[in-house]
């Protein structure tokens, strides 16, 4: 019988606090990464709140990471709003389709060691 993998993201999520920038539809988004891995992240409480009217738009996530200024364009694919069993924020998936972006997630990767996990 095979065994169902514990975790089955694609690449290992760090705990952090980095603050962070945001830019959906001219709109400023500003907080912590509350984790962040090579293919995403999860914005803790966006000021002023995100919802999930904005689900599937696509944005601009600048963040600051040992003096480096990173720049990735991502969508967002999930919105909590109310305190309780999740935390409140959005998370993100990166768009890897872009020079800038590509070359932050290699400097999170580095700056990070940042891995994707190994194939079951």
């Amino acid at each position: 019988m095979s065994q169902i993998p514990e975790n089955k993201r694609r690449h290992v999520r760090v705990p952090t606090n980095l603050a962070y920038r945001f830019v959906v539809e001219n709109q400023e988004y500003v907080g912590q990464v509350g984790n962040i891995s090579l293919s995403g992240a999860f914005l803790s409480a966006p000021n002023p709140p995100l919802n999930p009217s904005h689900l599937c738009q696509s944005g601009i996530l600048q963040i600051c990471l040992h003096h480096e200024a990173l720049t990735l364009k991502c969508d967002i694919i999930y919105a909590a709003t109310i305190e309780g069993t999740f935390p409140v924020g959005v998370g993100v998936c990166f768009s890897e389709t872009d020079a800038p972006t590509q070359q932050s997630i290699k400097a999170l990767e580095v700056a990070l060691g940042l891995k994707s996990h190994p194939p079951h």
